[in-house]
C-alpha cells in the first residue's frame, strides 16, 4: 500500500524522516490532514537547486513510524497498523501534527483491536484520542498488578499526568473497597457465624476460607471475571459434606461464592470514576 500512494501523480514536497528515507507526499492532503502541516507550507521554503526537485522538508520521524502515519491520512490507507508499540509512536506522532482524522480512524478500529490489546492498552489509547469517558469505562477492567508494570510501558507516553492520577486513585480505591468486603466475610467465617451447621468440622472453616481468598485473588488478576469463571474455584477445591443437612453442601458452597462475587463485581462497575 505504501508503494500505491508514493505513486500517485501530483507529488508537490517530499518529508524526509529521521536516516534520511525520502517520501513523496501532497501538501493539500498534509495540510486538510494537520494544521500543523497547514502552517508550516505558508511559510516561504527555499527552492529547490532544480527545477524538477520538490521541496524538502525534514521531519525527523522515524520512517516506519511517518510512513504509517502517511498511510492513515491517505485516502488510500491500506490497514491500519495494530501492534501496540507502533500504534503508540503513530498516536503521538498525530498529537505533534495534531492530525485529529489519526485518533479518529483508531476509534473507528479500536473495536476490533480491542480482541489482542490488555485493557490498560486501550485505556492509554482511549486517553490519547481525548475519549474520557469510554477511558473510565475500560479502567474498572484494569488489574492493580497491570498498572504497576505501567511505568515501563511505551504506552505511559500517550497518558498524562492528570489520566495516570485519575486511573492510579480509581484502582487503589476499588482495591481497598474489595479487600473490606473479601475481609468482612473472611471475619464471618473465622467466628464460627457460619459453621454452627457443622461444629466439629474445621475442614469446612477451611474450605470456605479458601473460596474468600481465591475469589480474591481471582478479582485482582481480572476484576471483570465472569461469575461462572470463578466458580470453578469450588470444584477446584472438592470437599463432600460431612452430613446429609450440612450447611456446606456444595450447592450452598457455589451460592455463597457467587454472591461474593457478584457483589465484587457490582461494587466495581458502581464506584465512581474520578473526575
Amino acid at each position: 500500500m505504501a508503494a500505491e500512494w508514493q505513486t500517485l501523480p501530483g507529488a508537490d514536497v517530499i518529508l524526509r524522516a529521521s536516516g534520511g528515507k525520502e517520501f513523496r507526499a501532497h501538501k493539500l492532503i498534509l495540510s486538510l490532514a494537520s494544521p500543523v502541516f497547514r502552517d508550516m507550507f505558508t511559510v516561504p521554503q527555499q527552492l529547490p537547486t532544480e527545477p524538477s526537485q520538490l521541496p524538502i522538508v525534514d521531519v525527523n520521524d522515524p520512517p516506519e513510524v511517518l510512513e504509517a502515519f502517511l498511510r492513515i491520512i491517505y485516502p488510500t490507507r491500506g490497514p491500519l497498523v495494530d501492534d501496540i508499540e507502533t500504534s503508540t509512536s503513530v498516536l503521538r506522532l498525530a498529537d505533534k501534527y495534531d492530525a485529529g482524522v489519526v485518533l479518529d480512524v483508531y476509534m473507528d478500529h479500536l473495536p476490533s483491536m480491542s480482541s489482542n490489546l490488555l485493557p490498560i492498552q486501550v485505556y492509554a489509547i482511549l486517553c490519547a484520542c481525548g475519549r474520557e469517558e469510554e477511558a473510565g469505562a475500560v479502567a474498572r477492567r484494569i488489574s492493580f498488578a497491570s498498572l504497576k508494570t505501567l511505568k515501563s510501558n511505551p504506552l505511559l507516553q500517550l497518558i498524562t499526568g492528570t489520566h495516570y492520577q485519575r486511573l492510579v486513585s480509581f484502582v487503589t480505591a476499588r482495591d481497598e473497597m474489595m479487600r473490606e468486603i473479601v475481609e468482612r466475610h473472611r471475619l464471618r467465617i473465622q467466628n464460627d457465624e457460619w459453621n454452627y451447621a457443622c461444629p466439629t468440622e474445621a475442614a469446612h472453616e477451611l474450605y470456605s476460607g479458601t473460596i474468600v481468598h481465591s475469589l480474591q485473588a481471582a478479582f485482582e488478576a481480572n476484576p471483570c471475571i465472569q461469575v461462572t469463571e470463578a466458580l470453578g474455584v469450588v470444584s477446584s477445591h472438592p470437599l463432600s459434606p460431612c452430613k446429609s443437612d450440612c450447611k456446606y453442601d456444595s450447592q450452598g458452597l457455589r451460592d455463597y461464592a457467587e454472591g461474593l462475587l457478584k457483589r465484587l463485581v457490582r461494587m466495581a462497575e458502581t464506584l465512581p470514576w474520578g473526575s
